[in-house]
């Protein structure tokens, strides 16, 4: 009995191991960073003269001299008084006084997505103030806590644009976000090895939302985006793409590329498909150029514009097997047919 269940453990590990999304063609490999405590650290704070009685808060990520502010960043405050007052990002009535000092304490927790470092580690930050003065907080991009709050910031845009098309629903719960991770795959949670890639990351959340909402079947192991493999993997990995692109890229860019993601054919384009890369519905580069030419608004050979919403509603619950199958989905419902096989011929086949 016991080696019977030694034998049954093995398999069942084998299979679990086997549908473990492996995106390691997606990124350069590199050395995990050493994690020592879940205090983010802030780069460097300006702080400037405010109103006697308030304090102020506005935290960026900065990246070859470009700011990006950090989206729904508030804080809890303790004043040397030991009161406690909420923070927001707005300047704020919290001093009584006008010269207490505080702790800052962020409040690190999304609606729709968790980031936790390595062992599941809760993060968490803190900074120290007076009233009177404001705080800029300033993050490098390639920063432990500035890749922190690049994936707070590109998870925060999710919601944010489900909620826009009135599918605040997309997720269940709450998915799991682990970084640093060891390498950029899905196993049940996003895991993610540099946080400033934004391209990687949204492929990863990805995998995360095709698998939540049953849009397509799934199969793990090893691919390289110029070949070809099976159709289910390639419909899953084209998707995970597609829905980056979605997310990160304008629908008016004529040249739309992604700009970490398969560092040794970087930039990847999004609206061509160059020559050299396989052909047909197994090709995971032709299946997210193909989605994306039905949404995008750059019209190169075609003339299709069907939004994410009405790809989103034909597609959950569906588990799809391929990319064909996909295509058939949309002329059952009424697509015209002409204009989709222009976009198949052009994207999947290479006319």
């Amino acid at each position: 009995m016991k080696w019977i269940s030694l034998i049954s453990l093995l398999l069942t590990s084998q299979i679990t191991f086997a549908n473990v999304i492996n995106d390691s063609d997606l990124s350069t490999p590199i050395m995990l960073p050493l994690v020592a405590s879940p205090d983010l650290k802030v780069d460097t704070i300006d702080r400037y003269p405010i109103r006697r009685n308030a304090v102020a808060f506005k935290a960026v990520i900065v990246q070859d001299d470009k700011e990006t502010e950090i989206k729904g960043l508030s804080f809890n405050l303790t004043l040397n008084s030991n009161v406690s007052a909420n923070g927001v990002e707005s300047i704020q009535t919290a001093c009584e006084t006008g010269d207490e000092t505080y702790i800052a304490t962020a409040k690190l927790k999304l609606e729709k997505f968790q980031i936790n470092g390595p062992r599941s580690r809760r993060y968490n930050l803190k900074v120290e103030g007076k009233c009177g003065e404001g705080l800029k907080l300033i993050f490098k991009y390639n920063s432990l806590a500035g890749q922190f709050f690049g994936i707070w910031n590109l998870a925060s845009k999710i919601t944010h644009k489900f909620k826009a098309i009135g599918r605040n629903d997309f997720l269940r719960g709450k998915m799991g976000i682990i970084y640093p991770a060891s390498g950029d795959y899905y196993n049940g949670r996003v895991n993610v090895t540099q946080g400033y890639q934004w391209d990687v990351v949204g492929h990863e959340i990805g995998h995360s939302i095709y698998s939540e909402s049953r849009i397509g079947r799934s199969q793990g192991g090893r691919h390289r985006i110029d070949e070809c493999y099976t159709k289910t993997l390639a419909f899953s990995e084209g998707w995970a793409s597609f829905f980056s692109a979605w997310v990160s890229v304008d629908l008016n860019d004529p040249d739309a590329k992604f700009r970490y993601m398969v560092q040794r054919r970087a930039p990847l384009e999004i609206e061509h498909v160059p020559a050299d890369v396989c052909y047909g519905p197994t090709n995971e580069w032709r299946v997210y150029s193909f989605l994306w030419d039905l949404i995008d608004l750059n019209n190169d050979n075609e003339n299709v514009n069907i939004s994410f919403l009405d790809l989103w509603d034909l597609s959950i619950e569906k588990k799809f097997r391929s990319i064909t199958e996909y295509k058939d989905e949309l002329l059952d419902s009424g697509f015209d047919p002409v204009l989709i096989n222009v976009v198949w011929d052009q994207n999947i086949l290479g006319f």
